[in-house]
């Protein structure tokens, strides 16, 4: 195992940090366009928000959620929040599952969508357009609150013992 020194350490952060909140912005901008491309009644608009999806599920998604998972796992094992941490280990799996469904699901999903959608004719859109998005959405939304709030301790070291308040020392 190795530890990250101060520079690396900040930069893989600031990586983490933008490419993760740049994956959740993207989630939140697919949930909005799939919203736009159900719930219109003109074909254009619906061609115009699944063709969006498409593009930007298409060029965004795979290089930020890599971003977000590599340098995850740079920090885990750098840095002392390793998996033995059980909030570390689930915002590992999260991402990790979220990725893999995001290459082999969701990006496939969308283009296909996007192609079968006509300018000129309305189509009906299944739950599918929305699934997805709610599913990640609430997931990187779920990653953010495990990284700020650090819930459950350190996996099978037992409950950590209250602090004993030390008394204060005299002038002398």
């Amino acid at each position: 195992m190795f530890k990250l020194r101060r520079p690396a350490y900040r930069v893989f952060v600031i990586v983490h940090v933008v490419s993760s909140v740049a994956w959740l912005g993207l989630s939140l901008c697919l949930l909005v366009l799939g919203v736009w491309a159900v719930g219109t009644g003109d074909a254009a608009e619906q061609y115009a928000a699944g063709s969006a999806m498409s593009v930007l599920a298409g060029v965004l998604a795979v290089p930020l959620g890599a971003g977000a998972l590599v340098s995850g796992l740079v920090l885990m094992l750098g840095t002392k929040w390793t998996v033995a941490y059980t909030w570390v280990l689930v915002k590992l799996v999260a991402t990790a599952v979220t990725f893999a469904l995001t290459v082999f699901s969701l990006r496939p999903g969308l283009a296909a969508m996007a192609a079968g959608l006509d300018p000129e004719r309305l189509q009906v859109l299944d739950g599918q357009v929305l699934a997805a998005p709610i599913v990640s959405s609430s997931v990187y939304l779920g990653a953010v609150v495990l990284s700020y709030v650090k819930p459950w301790g350190r996996r099978g070291a037992g409950r950590v013992p209250a602090r004993v308040p030390v008394p204060a020392r005299s002038g002398r």
